[in-house]
Formats: structure tokens, sequence, C-alpha cells
């Protein structure tokens, strides 16, 4: 079977950062091909203003189209789209103006993510976010996931990152999180 795993990063968190690192290992482990994003030039302090926001959320999702255009993604009979902040917008975004059946984990997903969600299917999706993130509202992202029936977890104290101030706290999250994430891949 033919399987491919998109990496998409958010700003500054690269897929050699824990989260897209060790999802990444694990799905070379499972047989999958890697494609990995880059975004370049990328600043968080563009998610405070909207209008800026919004011109980069327009130019991210060009860039990736730009860098997976050459996949042949019907080649493929397994998919997955892992995706961090801003990524799970270009993520969710490419899928659907593509209409790729990708499955999606999204880590720290942004509000605008589910715009383009309606194309991922129930329980084709998988969420993790903090509680204390401070660049979304988790509880308008804990609604966003229940009305698109997208199971989520939601980590008391953590950040953009998942990460609290506790270090154990933080491996056990992670753990808990690389353990989901392969049940959901196989």
């Amino acid at each position: 079977m033919k399987k491919i795993a998109v990496l998409f990063p958010g700003m500054g968190y690269h897929t050699d950062k824990p989260l897209l690192y060790y999802v990444k290992k694990i799905a070379r482990q499972h047989g999958f091909e890697i494609a990995e994003v880059r975004f370049q030039g990328l600043d968080k302090s563009l998610l405070q203003d909207r209008k800026a926001m919004m011109e980069t959320f327009a130019t991210v999702i060009k860039d990736v189209e730009i860098q997976l255009g050459g996949i042949d993604f019907a080649a493929y009979e397994q998919i997955v789209f892992v995706s961090k902040s801003i990524g799970t917008v270009a993520a969710s975004a490419f899928a659907a103006r593509n209409h790729i059946p990708a499955k999606q984990v999204y880590f720290t997903p942004l509000e605008q993510t589910f715009s383009f969600v309606d194309y991922v299917e129930e329980e084709e999706g998988l969420v993790f976010f903090g509680t204390a993130d401070p660049l979304v509202d988790p509880a308008e992202i804990e609604r966003l996931c229940r009305e698109k029936k997208l199971p989520y977890r939601k980590f008391e104290g953590a950040n953009h990152s998942i990460e609290t101030q506790e270090l154990r706290t933080d491996l056990k999250n992670l753990v808990e999180i690389l353990e989901e994430t392969e049940n959901f891949l196989v």
C-alpha cells in the first residue's frame, strides 16, 4: 500500500520540533513517504493584525499549492496531513481545494482552519490543543471541533506548543499525543 504523510509546520514551529519530529518518525516506521512543507519569512506578530493575518493565510496557501503541486496524490492509498498552527489552515485549504481525501491531524489549529474542514470526513481528523493557548480562544476551538464532529484532546494549562511549565507534564502529554496519533494513522 502506497502511503504519504505531509507535514505542515507552524510559524517558528518547524518539522524538527517535538510534535512534528516524532510524528514524522512514527509515520516512517509505518511505511509512509514523507513530504514537508516549508514556510519562509513568517512572523508570529502577523497573527495579531487581522488584515495581515488574512494576507498571510493567502500567501501560505499559495506556497503550499506550489510546493505540493508536483505530488500525484491519486497514486496514494492513504494520505495523512499533519499540521501545526498556521499549517492547519494551509492543510485544510489544500485538501479542500484539491479534493484530497487526507486524514488530518491538527496540532493547535487556528479558528480559520475550520473554514475548510467541511471536506474532512467525520472521524478523519484529530485535533490537539491547550487551554492556555494565547493565539486562539480554546473554548471556540472546542466548539468548532464539536460542530465539525472532529475528535479532540485538550490539555489543561498548555500553550500554543501544547506545553506547560512542568517538564514531566509536557513529556506525559507528548507521549499521549504520539500514541493517539499513531493509533489514528494505523
